[in-house]
């Protein structure tokens, strides 16, 4: 349960498109919002797929069960993050449908994930953005994260951010 009815599941490849959809959909508001390297649309269906088969890949729904949002959690990220102790999870591809923005389901997604890696004793939750995306970089210092370096990946330069979770 995220709070206000909002619930999160392990996606399945029942849910590819949906998946698929909620992360274009992301995109192309970024795109109207001028943001300069969006997700490309389509997303690579493989990237999602291996996520789904990892079982690292989540559907968030609304109480009426309708497509809220998307999360990966990964328990290790070579390209970004390089080889690192079992210590962290890794949020991917948060996004949250346009219909549901604005209203805390980002942030609540992200406390969600604390709790998934502090199950797993776990002691940081860990994620990267583009370097560009000052207002993304914002949003994850609003909900506790700092930021800790910087990378490329694919001829992207990429903020990472982490947080220190306490322990249980």
């Amino acid at each position: 349960m995220l709070g206000a009815g909002f619930r999160i599941r392990a996606a399945t490849t029942a849910d590819l498109s949906e998946v698929l959809e909620t992360l274009a959909e992301a995109s192309r508001w970024e795109v109207a919002r001028g943001f300069p390297h969006p997700w490309p649309v389509p997303f690579p269906e493989d990237r999602v797929q291996l996520g789904l088969d990892r079982g690292e890949a989540y559907c968030v729904s609304d109480p009426a069960g309708r497509p809220a949002g998307t999360v990966t959690l990964q328990w290790e990220d070579l390209p970004f993050w390089g080889p690192r102790p079992a210590d962290a999870g890794y949020v991917h591809r948060l996004a949250v449908r346009r219909a549901f923005a604005g209203h805390g389901l980002g942030s609540r997604i992200l406390t969600w994930a604390d709790g998934e890696v502090r199950a797993r004793h776990r002691a940081f939750v860990r994620l990267d953005c583009l370097t560009s995306a000052t207002r993304l970089h914002e949003f994850y210092r609003s909900n506790g994260f700092r930021r800790v370096g910087e990378v490329a990946v694919g001829g992207l330069d990429c903020t990472l951010f982490e947080k220190r979770l306490a322990p249980p």
